[in-house]
């Protein structure tokens, strides 16, 4: 893992509700038991609603993820971290997909 990969990940883990698992290979992140979030290839891949996702697209290098479970109207979107200076970028979104994640889940 990249140092900034390393840095949210720390991040991550200090959330309130954030558990993180091994799932399908990959270092996911769920909120009430949703993934919402997931290690990818060149930086964080988010799970967004279909208006965040075309924001989302804007950023240089950002990509969708397909995920081979595409049952929800949401979407997968790769953002790039691969330089210290992109993490807070990063939170942005993640934060985004965690709160998405919180109410799509529904209450406990």
């Amino acid at each position: 893992m990249t140092p900034p990969l390393d840095t949210i990940v720390e991040r991550l883990a200090a959330w309130k509700d954030v558990e993180r698992q091994k799932i399908e290979r990959r270092d996911s992140f769920l909120v009430r038991g949703q993934v919402f979030a997931f290690l990818g290839r060149k930086g964080i891949v988010v799970k967004l609603a279909p208006p965040q996702v075309s924001e989302a697209l804007k950023i240089k290098d950002a990509k969708r993820v397909k995920t081979g479970q595409e049952t929800e109207a949401r979407e997968f979107v790769q953002i790039p971290v691969m330089t210290p200076r992109e993490v807070e970028r990063a939170m942005l979104w993640l934060r985004r997909a965690c709160r998405l994640g919180r109410t799509a889940a529904g209450p406990i």
